[in-house]
């Protein structure tokens, strides 16, 4: 069994720790996005009035169950990011007659303001479970790590907490692991439907769990399984079984079953317990599926649950692993199509950085592939179900130097234990604008390169990309989870011939998922991609970031990006027509609506429509000699 955050903190598993400050805090930040989300998306009526200076009274209506109205109020301002709403700390407050409070249920709330609520009755409650979900879940890691870190300040914490009191005390791998925040825009940040509240403690990577993976001979006839070229199979699996490897294919003999029919497949010890042992008893019985036992190897979850990282051999790959739950409103399985195109799309992205030298030369980026996938179907599937599947990524620590150290971009705005920014030390040391500066061009150039020049838009959110630096100055970028995380034109591509083999996005996909797809139409449809996750989340959250606790201001924030654009295009004027098609300019762009798509049907595609912070008055021409303005 796995190590479970309750076998040593039985206080988790108290209700009492929903009656401290704990409680309040995530009670709020939840309501905070929330709300946030449900104005920016336009998904409920409102009305703002000006205040003193910037600030807006937001007022949503509602009725309570004896026909009162309701009045909800909260205050806050318009981002120069996006027209984002950014809500200031006080709490909401709920109006009735003479009576005000802050409001304190999510199923009161959204109960009232049903009647300018634009969701479908049918998604209320699985919207209302959710976040209740994500608020129980997030009490109890918040208290987790408060607990562990007064434990530290009294002399009294253990192992590895003893050793790490803050996060930027880390390595790459554990503050992976141990990053709290999630999701900071998504209300469902910390959803997880499908555990229970024992599951969160063991599985959850904030309880820093370590886990041995449960290992499967699965039938190759019932499988797709997909190969680099760059790998040799037999080699692969010796380099993650080690002797292992002659113990399970000993199992299989001694049940009368040859090696030879067989693939090897680690799975989550989560999705063996819950989903395979009940649900696939036919194909056990048959032989399609073979029980080998757990790996020998420990491994903690990433911020993204699922995918697991070898505590016992670093360097060896992480492995994505089909997890049947739903967090931040996304089905955790792994589809057949995203299985089959892995390798393909990370060789070819692979291929696209090292032989393009203003990436792989001047940029050093690290494209971490995705060499192996595999995925079983069970009897009568066309298409697998994607629980049984397993996607294998290259290990960060194959590609950093001794005098280079890693953080997820999504650390990088975090708060530490000590209540002071995880970056805070480098800035004093560099300098808040000089680091700030730095920090653009080597994250925004490569992206707006791989635009350019081979059409290809990543989904760069927080948790995609990684920094590399040199104690705290940022030096190059590394980019990883390419399956379903990229969108191109086939017609605007380079060695678009490496793709040929790629599986179309089905149908059937596309009814629960209509903005999980790859090949794109329209050239603002690939542009806009780039910026739903990299422009419009990942780096509004630097914007806000650096204004709150450094005094740059959104609008200084977003100039830094235009002059670095303005740069590139003037360093290559010959890529003008791709400026053009490719216009990160534009006055307007298209970004996801995150929560609408939990509130309404997911057969079409949910957008908001927003200003861009990056559109400039000035459209770059081959004839331009308009220098950057130089910082004050």
């Amino acid at each position: 069994m796995p190590y479970s955050a309750v076998q040593s903190d039985n206080q988790l598993m108290k209700a009492e720790i929903f009656q401290g400050e704990e409680y309040v805090l995530s009670r709020r930040r939840l309501f905070k996005q929330l709300i946030q989300a449900l104005l920016y998306e336009n998904t409920v009526e409102y009305t703002e009035s000006q205040l003193i200076g910037d600030t807006i009274e937001f007022k949503i209506y509602g009725v309570n169950k004896s026909g009162q109205t309701i009045n909800y109020c909260c205050k806050g301002y318009r981002r120069v990011s996006f027209g984002r709403v950014e809500l200031n700390e006080e709490p909401i407050v709920r109006h009735c007659g003479s009576v005000s409070e802050e409001v304190i249920s999510i199923r009161e709330f959204l109960t009232e303001i049903d009647p300018s609520f634009t969701i479908s009755v049918e998604f209320k409650d699985r919207f209302i479970q959710e976040l209740e979900h994500t608020l129980a879940n997030d009490t109890a890691g918040l208290f987790y790590a408060n607990k562990k870190f007064l434990e530290i300040k009294n002399g009294s914490g253990k192992g590895f907490f003893n050793q790490c009191a803050t996060l930027r005390a880390m390595t790459y791998d554990d503050i992976e692991s141990n990053l709290h925040k999630a999701h900071p825009y998504h209300p469902c940040y910390k959803s997880r439907i499908g555990f229970s509240a024992i599951d969160n403690f063991s599985y959850g990577p904030e309880f820093s769990p370590e886990l041995k993976l449960i290992w499967l001979a699965v039938k190759k006839e019932n499988c797709l399984s997909v190969l680099s070229p760059s790998i040799n199979e037999h080699e692969f699996y010796v380099q993650q079984l080690g002797d292992q490897l002659t113990d399970f294919h000993e199992c299989l003999r001694s049940l009368h079953f040859e090696p030879v029919n067989y693939l090897l497949i680690p799975v989550h010890p989560w999705q063996w317990l819950h989903h395979l042992l009940p649900l696939y008893t036919a194909d056990f019985h048959q032989g399609n599926i073979v029980f080998l036992g757990e790996g020998s190897d420990s491994y903690r979850p990433q911020q993204s649950i699922r995918t697991m990282a070898n505590k016992t051999h670093p360097e060896k790959p992480y492995a994505k692993l089909a997890l049947s739950i739903v967090n931040t409103s996304t089905s955790r399985g792994l589809a057949e199509h995203t299985i089959a195109n892995a390798p393909v799309i990370s060789d070819w992205l692979f291929g696209l950085v090292k032989t393009d030298k203003y990436l792989s030369e001047r940029h050093k980026i690290t494209v971490l592939r995705e060499m192996k996938a595999i995925s079983f179907s069970s009897f009568g599937e066309n298409i697998a179900s994607g629980k049984i599947a397993c996607l294998w990524r290259e290990s960060l620590h194959n590609h950093i130097s001794v005098d280079e150290q890693a953080i997820p971009f999504s650390g990088l705005t975090e708060m530490d234990r000590d209540k002071r920014p995880i970056i805070d030390d480098w800035i004093l040391h560099y300098g808040v604008y000089e680091w700030l500066e730095q920090f653009v061009k080597i994250s925004v150039l490569p992206l707006i390169r791989l635009l350019y020049v081979h059409g290809v838009a990543m989904e760069s959110h927080a948790q995609n990309m990684i920094l590399v630096h040199k104690n705290g100055w940022p030096t190059r970028i590394a980019l990883k989870d390419f399956h379903d995380g990229i969108r191109f034109m086939p017609g605007q591509i380079t060695h678009g011939e490496c793709l040929t083999a790629l599986h179309a996005t089905p149908q059937q996909h596309l009814a629960t998922n209509s903005s999980s797809y790859i090949s794109a139409s329209e050239p603002e449809d690939v542009k806009d991609f780039l910026y739903s996750a990299f422009f419009s989340m990942n780096l509004s959250e630097f914007a806000l970031f650096f204004d709150l606790h450094y005094g740059i201001s959104e609008a200084s924030f977003w100039e830094l990006l235009i002059n670095c654009i303005d740069s590139y295009q003037r360093e290559f004027p010959e890529q003008y027509d791709r400026f053009q098609l490719f216009d990160l300019q534009s006055n307007f762009v298209s970004v996801e609506a995150h929560t609408k798509r939990r509130l309404q049907n997911e057969s079409q595609i949910r957008v908001n429509r927003v200003k861009n912070p990056l559109s400039t008055g000035s459209r770059y021409s081959p004839s331009s000699t308009k220098e950057a303005p130089a910082h004050e």
